[in-house]
């Protein structure tokens, strides 16, 4: 039955399937390999039993940062996760920029169990709560020091917390066990960036050049890294080091991590290997932006030629991110194959939305008629399947 190992094993592939593992050789995906739309609504329906499994065990948050950069298939299972669970103990934090309510507007509007919380700017007296904790080591916080970081910040409380760690580097707060000291001359002195991004770009100046040039390695790779893919590019000849002693990655990382610009997550995407992720997206930006333009195509290589090596089992999850890769590295090509690839994945996992985004772009690519029919062959799939019917039809007759 079901709740036997093999039911919790046949659970367990077809979720695996629908996430981008590769479980075709299963015997329990025999049925619905080939019905792509049967394969999603079981993959969903068992996730919804899984976390109503874990909530009736324990009351049970799950949190996902960032969901304006989730594509709409995985905004769509959130959705459907959120609906079920309105009836457990589990609730849904997802936290989100506006930009997810360009793309969805109405999104949770009028459901009971769907409440939206606008995150406004901290008020004065707010920020300075803030700026009380922060420097609660200091023994008398100068007027002086408490307008500088207010002025700026404008109720942002990111900006506040970067703008005291950049004054702690600059030596103005010199922080102990005990206590913290501010010195008077040096504040009289210091300039302060009056924007987020001034704040970031100042840190990151301040940097040695190491780990300044690790972080910029690892900022190519994305919002999410992970050490031996930095390590590979600090290992290859394009990295301008003036540097005479080989690259410490691990020390370099380990420090970045102590400045609190970089987090280390718990587990990893690949095995043998850390993942990392940017304190800020923010921070990610801005490191990226000082990366020299004539070194970002090659660096974007070697991060695709370390994708494609470490994700041979999960190539449909990583496929599209690889193409990304690939297409900053100049290597056009190639990012062809793995657009198609990324957009048949999709297929595969009823993301229609998404094969058709991957297919598009994978034509402007193709350069034979041969390339182009099996492109417009899939893409005539997705729209399709989304009800663009007379568009999926025009497309499989020129097919």
């Amino acid at each position: 039955g079901l709740g036997s190992d093999e039911g919790w094993q046949m659970r367990a592939h077809i979720i695996g399937q629908l996430l981008g593992f590769d479980f075709s050789a299963s015997p329990h995906l025999k049925g619905v390999l080939n019905d792509a739309e049967q394969l999603r609504n079981r993959g969903l329906m068992y996730l919804e039993e899984y976390f109503q499994s874990v909530s009736a065990v324990m009351p049970t948050v799950v949190f996902l940062e960032d969901i304006h950069w989730a594509d709409d298939s995985s905004l769509d299972a959130v959705n459907r996760l959120g609906r079920s669970a309105s009836q457990q103990r589990l609730m849904f934090v997802c936290a989100a920029r506006p930009s997810l309510f360009e793309r969805r507007p109405y999104w949770g509007e009028g459901l009971a169990y769907h409440y939206r919380l606008a995150l406004e700017p901290l008020s004065k007296r707010q920020s300075g709560l803030l700026i009380d904790e922060i420097l609660k080591l200091v023994e008398q916080i100068p007027p002086d020091l408490r307008q500088l970081v207010l002025r700026g910040a404008e109720g942002n409380p990111f900006y506040i917390e970067e703008l005291i760690k950049m004054l702690v580097e600059d030596g103005v707060i010199i922080t102990g066990e005990e206590r913290w000291l501010v010195e008077p001359d040096r504040l009289a002195q210091v300039e302060v960036p009056t924007t987020l991004t001034g704040v970031l770009q100042a840190r990151l100046d301040s940097l040695p050049l190491e780990e300044r040039q690790v972080l910029q390695q690892a900022s190519v790779v994305g919002r999410i890294f992970w050490d031996d893919a930095v390590r590979c590019m600090s290992a290859e000849s394009v990295t301008p080091t003036k540097l005479n002693t080989p690259y410490n990655t691990d020390e370099d990382l380990i420090s970045l991590r102590a400045r609190e610009l970089i987090y280390r997550r718990e587990e990893s995407a690949f095995a043998g290997t850390n993942e990392y992720t940017f304190k800020h997206a923010v921070l990610r930006d801005v490191t990226y932006e000082s990366v020299l333009k004539r070194l970002r195509k090659a660096y974007h290589g070697l991060v695709a030629d370390w994708l494609i090596e470490h994700s041979a089992e999960r190539l449909a999850e990583y496929a599209g991110l690889i193409a990304e890769h690939l297409l900053l590295a100049g290597r056009s090509e190639q990012a062809l194959i793995y657009l198609r690839i990324a957009g048949e994945s999709a297929l595969v996992s009823y993301a229609n939305p998404e094969a058709e985004s991957y297919f598009r772009r994978a034509l402007d690519l193709a350069a034979t008629e041969e390339e182009r029919a099996v492109l417009m062959s899939g893409l005539g799939e997705a729209l399709s399947r989304q009800g663009f019917s007379d568009e999926a039809l025009q497309t499989w007759r020129k097919a």
